[in-house]
């Protein structure tokens, strides 16, 4: 390993950060038809709200990472939280510390305005020294194509559904607090399939999968009752011509892998976000797939 260098580690202004886009597609998503603007609208898109810092040596970007602030609804109450990721360096400058530089920056200016950074790490061991933890196990299930599924009422979702869509995640128990603006921008990111299901002219339930180049095959947000949603994605496999799928399991539904019956075929966990607090523990909470950066 090369020898610890430093870098001159600061935050960079939107118009700059869109000079490195492309850098930064190819650290973080080589080869993926989408990009991460797509991916993490609320990272990258013009009217997002992320905040990025980058490593430089002389006039080189070399290491990257980015956070949004966000409000999350929490067993505790509502918690005042950042949302961490694309923490990337350049492959030719890996293993000179840049990318601990770039994250000690960003953590001293995340605390300025939260109480807890969420961070989705590939690898957790690498950031446990920095003062995250393993935020505990998820569950999940995989979904199989059952014949003859209830499609009264489902279909696509289109932007008319946007605010109806936002009044059913506003109603969940636990997850990161929307804007009606935020929700229809998220709903509008490419990559992604959205299904409802309509009664009597109403919207009882959606469904999110996909988002940019993240979650591919995941079904990794859901709003309604758990009725709803059971009969929702029993449809939406078959909407999305999908004969198998994972989901993304919230732990205030424990009741809706038995209303799935049949079409649930397996059980199992993934790593949850790692949490850095800086003063008591956060609480049980749920960030769903489309707040995940």
């Amino acid at each position: 390993m090369s020898a610890v260098a430093t870098a001159s580690v600061r935050r960079l202004e939107p118009a700059e950060l869109r000079r490195w886009l492309g850098q930064l597609d190819t650290w973080l998503l080589p080869g993926c038809r989408y990009g991460a603007q797509h991916t993490w609208p609320q990272l990258y898109r013009r009217d997002g709200d992320g905040v990025s810092f980058g490593g430089f040596v002389a006039d080189e970007l070399v290491s990257h990472c980015a956070f949004r602030w966000a409000q999350l609804r929490t067993a505790d109450g509502l918690q005042r939280v950042a949302l961490l990721g694309s923490v990337a360096t350049a492959p030719d400058w890996r293993g000179r510390g840049f990318a601990s530089q770039v994250l000690t920056t960003a953590l001293a200016a995340a605390r300025s305005r939260a109480d807890h950074v969420l961070l989705w790490a590939e690898r957790p061991e690498l950031y446990q020294r920095h003062g995250w933890r393993p935020g505990g196990m998820e569950s999940a299930l995989l979904l199989a194509r059952r014949p003859r599924p209830d499609l009264d009422g489902v279909r696509l979702a289109q932007v008319t559904d946007h605010a109806a869509l936002h009044r059913l995640h506003a109603a969940k128990p636990l997850g990161v607090l929307r804007s009606p603006g935020a929700m229809s921008a998220l709903l509008s990111t490419p990559g992604m399939v959205t299904v409802v299901r309509e009664r009597e002219g109403a919207v009882v339930a959606y469904a999110c999968c996909g988002k940019g180049a993240d979650l591919g095959g995941h079904w990794h947000e859901v709003g309604g009752d758990d009725v709803e949603v059971a009969a929702l994605l029993a449809a939406a496999l078959h909407v999305a011509e999908q004969r198998e799928a994972v989901l993304l399991l919230p732990p205030y539904r424990p009741a809706l892998p038995a209303r799935l019956g049949a079409s649930v075929v397996d059980a199992f966990t993934v790593d949850g976000p790692m949490v850095a607090s800086f003063g008591a523990p956060l609480g049980p909470c749920w960030v769903d797939g489309l707040d995940s950066v």
